[in-house]
């Protein structure tokens, strides 16, 4: 079974999230925290980069990683709409039927918004990138799974 790597670059413009989307397939016994660092282009003004969901799609493994940058909107970044969070109308299959890009999206600036809360070195990293921080703001923070 394959793996691939959906890497989200996460801005903002206007006090709005935006996101880049980014994937790569995992060969050979690469580490897929470091096919997202690679897709970020590894930059030196990688401020976050955190995994943040998974899913299987297509015959192969997605992970989801959310990173933030410098926090401006690059090429392909599109403003975040309002959004639910994907689930399954069956409690005994977790994975719901259709997952599009902006359910992921949304998913991840909740953790995102989660880590800014509870995790002391993922919040001063995103506290160096106002923008990011103020616009993370308007969502709520929620570990994966959680139903708020």
């Amino acid at each position: 079974m394959s793996v691939c790597v959906e890497l989200l670059v996460f801005s903002a413009r206007g006090g709005a999230l935006h996101y880049a989307p980014h994937g790569a397939q995992v060969i050979g016994d690469r580490h897929p925290d470091a096919v997202a660092a690679a897709l970020a282009g590894n930059p030196p003004d990688l401020t976050v980069l955190h995994s943040t969901s998974w899913r299987y799609a297509e015959g192969r493994v997605v992970l989801t990683y959310a990173a933030v940058l410098d926090g401006t909107p690059g090429p392909g970044a599109r403003e975040l709409p309002e959004h639910g969070i994907a689930r399954s109308p069956d409690p005994r299959r977790p994975s719901p039927p259709q997952v599009c890009p902006d359910a992921v999206a949304t998913h991840a600036a909740r953790h995102l918004a989660w880590l800014r809360e509870t995790d002391p070195v993922a919040g001063a990293a995103l506290a160096a990138v106002p923008n990011v921080w103020n616009a993370l703001g308007i969502h709520i923070p929620a570990p994966a799974g959680v139903i708020v």
